[in-house]
């Protein structure tokens, strides 16, 4: 077996003196600092929670901060949180920092995750490669889609993805090293716990199989003694396991179904969650990697041209590294396309490595990414004028039948019309998208790689920024329930029963500040008047009824953008013929009064 001592590093990795260049790393931090700013932080409390994921997590945020119990808080009364806690204890101590739990303290953490992701990006791939590889991967991954949506999110998904990426860079650093204690070798397993309770075993197997087959091609199993196997379990076990212990200790074995069997068995076999075929991930890749998918194949013959030495120019790992979350995540049945986040960090350590040897490579490769570059300018340019042809037919300045075409294609016909009305923040996008349009052609034709690289980042931030403006934000005021429950709150004290008709919404528990029972579990024990909660399609049936008014309904569709939800008394007095029908989940059944009816949804989104 080869040892690691023997590992030559390429010369451009040894060469590389970060502290020489201090102006150089302040531009780089500053840059980079920008686009965070821009993609991640700005205006990142503003939206309110519309989809299913985001109240859901920060549900289980407020239940700690109400009740106290960090371990294993029972959401809305009567269910177990979907992932371990360590999200939930960050947002947790942001919003005892703010005094408040809300959609800004919820997002920090992931925000801050993802920032602090970027800088550790660059600092790695300057300090292997070169500055420019530095600066080229972290901007790559900071203009990922993926990665600063999940940096936006209250999700759990950026903490396993940055935990995971922080195991992975320690490990590849470990294993480099000359010589390292034990004390520096249980920095593995503190990183690989924290992955774990960011999102249960997947934190510790999903590295596991990047490092076993990495030794693996490298012949090197017996570097596993070297990291101190028993004290690094013992380490793991009592970051992770001191939890799952409390946990499975105050849940039983409905923590046990819920966070083991759902979340990681039933969702591999496509039982639960969302099923998608084995290819699903590849476009979904490539289109969360715009523009810089543009390049996969520079980067394919870059890495082809060094296939024999690819260990000496420390390639290797991030290869592995990407293709074994494409490939266990495409096993999986039930799929996601935030599941692959980890695997981004990878992609931008490549491409920064590429992109450091395009200016001193004399072989087909900057020919290449020359007829690439002008390819993705050509289809930027098209695109451009389609947009402007849209515009054109939207103020009747041509016939509408020559923009016809745009709206075969779905997402296209969603998106479209929420940019008729051109915001002050879409013009700025545009002009900027434009401007470096125009420096990309004058760069392409001096073959000014730097400065390309530079045009093409601008284009990826501006449409980044006319996607969060005038995408995301119409959407999410469509959707959300909040409007409809600061209303609801003025309306129903606290001491007042609320009630949900038949099936729960997150979002509307969130901004109740309250817990929110089903109709079918409190039926035998209400009183009137109470309050109920009834989705549009079930007024018909209940619209007639004397003993039932109507107080309110909401403007937001919910997060399938389909359903609006109302606000109805059951009144005193009322003189009625029947009970009040008694369902549990959509399209159920009736079911007694009194009887069981959890009043979530058990299917994670």
């Amino acid at each position: 077996m080869k040892s690691t001592s023997t590992t030559q590093i390429a010369p451009t990795a040894v060469a590389v003196d970060l502290s020489s260049g201090n102006a150089t790393w302040m531009r780089d931090i500053a840059i980079l600092a920008g686009f965070c700013v821009i993609l991640l932080f700005f205006g990142l409390g503003e939206l309110p929670f519309y989809t299913r994921g985001e109240p859901r997590e920060g549900l289980v945020v407020w239940e700690m901060y109400r009740s106290g119990n960090w371990i294993l808080p029972a959401v809305n009364g009567d269910y177990i949180p979907f992932k371990p806690p360590l999200f939930h204890w960050l947002a947790l101590l942001v919003s005892y920092l703010y005094g408040r739990v809300d959609e800004l303290t919820l997002r920090l953490p992931s925000a801050l995750l993802a920032s602090v992701g970027v800088l550790v990006i660059y600092r790695v791939a300057a300090r292997l490669w070169g500055q420019t590889a530095g600066i080229v991967a972290g901007l790559v991954l900071i203009t990922c889609a993926e990665w600063w949506r999940a940096g936006t999110d209250t999700q759990v998904d950026m903490t396993l993805a940055f935990f995971i990426s922080a195991a992975c860079l320690y490990f590849d650093f470990l294993y480099h090293e000359r010589d390292f204690g034990l004390l520096k070798a249980l920095g593995l397993p503190l990183l690989l716990g924290l992955a774990t309770l960011a999102k249960g075993p997947l934190g510790l197997v999903l590295p596991g199989i990047i490092f076993f087959i990495f030794l693996t091609l490298r012949r090197d199993l017996a570097f596993i003694q070297k990291l101190h196997p028993l004290t690094s379990g013992i380490i793991f076990l009592a970051i992770a396991g001191s939890w799952y212990a409390a946990a499975l200790w105050q849940g039983g074995p409905s923590f046990f179904l819920r966070q083991i069997v759902d979340e990681n068995f039933r969702t591999a076999a496509g039982t639960y969650g969302h099923y998608q075929p084995i290819y699903y991930y590849l476009p979904v890749f490539l289109e969360n990697t715009l523009p810089w998918s543009f390049f996969i194949p520079c980067i394919a013959l870059f890495l082809y041209q060094r296939r024999r030495r690819l260990e000496q120019e420390r390639l290797l790992f991030p290869i592995v590294w990407l293709i074994s979350v494409l490939i266990f995540f495409s096993a999986s049945l039930g799929k996601r396309g935030v599941y692959i986040l980890p695997l981004y960090p990878a992609f931008a350590l490549l491409l920064g490595a590429w992109w450091q040897q395009l200016e001193q490579d004399a072989s087909g490769l900057v020919s290449l990414a020359r007829w690439i570059g002008f390819t993705f300018m050509t289809a930027s340019l098209a695109i451009s004028l389609g947009f402007s042809f849209y515009y054109a037919a939207q103020y009747g300045l041509i016939d509408a039948q020559y923009v016809a075409g745009l709206t075969r294609f779905k997402n296209l016909t969603r998106a479209l019309p929420l940019l008729a009305n051109m915001s002050v923040v879409t013009a700025m996008c545009l002009g900027l998208y434009l401007a470096a349009l125009c420096g990309l052609a004058w760069t392409l034709f001096r073959r000014d790689w730097r400065f390309t690289f530079a045009a093409v980042s601008l284009m990826a931030l501006a449409v980044s920024g006319i996607i969060k403006s005038d995408v995301l934000s119409p959407v999410a005021w469509e959707r959300t329930m909040k409007p409809f429950m600061m209303r609801v709150n003025q309306q129903v004290s606290v001491d007042q029963p609320l009630v949900f008709y038949r099936d729960a919404d997150y979002g509307v528990m969130f901004y109740a500040h309250r817990h929110i029972p089903a109709y079918a579990a409190e039926a035998a024990k209400l009183k009137p008047p109470f309050f109920i909660l009834v989705w549009e399609e079930d007024l018909a049936e209940l619209r007639s009824r004397p003993d039932l008014k109507m107080l309110d309904i909401s403007e937001g569709l919910g997060p399938a953008g389909r359903h609006r939800l109302a606000l109805l008394e059951y009144q005193s007095g009322a003189s009625i013929s029947a009970p009040l029908p008694v369902y549990c989940l959509r399209h159920g059944s009736r079911t007694n009064a009194g009887e069981q009816c959890n009043s979530s949804a058990d299917e994670e989104d």
